[in-house]
C-alpha cells in the first residue's frame, strides 16, 4: 500500500523587501498574512504559482502556503526566515517568535494521520 502525502504548511518572514525564487512541484497558492484581532486572516497574493521555478519580489510581511511536494526557496536579495510544520487542524501556522514574541502556541486539534512529509529547503 503507497503510503499517503502530509501537507507541509510553509511560513515565510521577509524582513526586508527581498527577491526569492520559489521551486514548486504542483500548483501553490501564496497568501500574504494581516494581523487581526487576536490572530491572522489570509490574503491572496498573486495567482498561484504554477508547478517550475517562479521569481517574486516580496515586501516584509509574513507569508503562507500548503504544499505536498518538495520545494525550494532560494533568496536572490534580501532577508527571510522560514517556519514549517505539518499542516494539521490549527487555522494558521505560527509566525517565527521574533515577529510576534508573545504569542501563545495554540493547541494541535485533532489527529495526526500517518504520511510522509513534504521538505522545505532554502539557499
Amino acid at each position: 500500500m503507497r503510503q499517503r502525502k502530509k501537507a507541509l504548511q510553509v511560513t515565510v518572514n521577509v524582513k526586508e523587501p527581498s527577491v526569492v525564487v520559489f521551486t514548486v512541484n504542483e500548483d501553490v497558492q501564496l497568501d500574504r498574512l494581516k494581523r487581526a484581532g487576536a490572530g491572522y486572516v489570509a490574503e491572496r497574493c498573486g495567482d498561484l504559482l504554477a508547478p517550475g521555478k517562479t521569481r517574486l519580489t516580496l515586501e516584509p510581511g509574513l507569508f503562507y502556503f500548503r504544499t505536498l511536494t518538495d520545494t525550494q526557496l532560494q533568496v536572490i536579495q534580501g532577508g527571510i526566515d522560514v517556519a514549517t510544520k505539518s499542516a494539521d487542524k490549527d487555522p494558521w501556522p505560527i509566525p517565527p517568535p521574533d515577529s510576534l514574541p508573545s504569542a501563545p502556541m495554540p493547541g494541535t486539534k485533532g489527529d495526526d494521520v500517518p504520511g510522509e512529509l513534504p521538505h522545505c529547503t532554502v539557499v
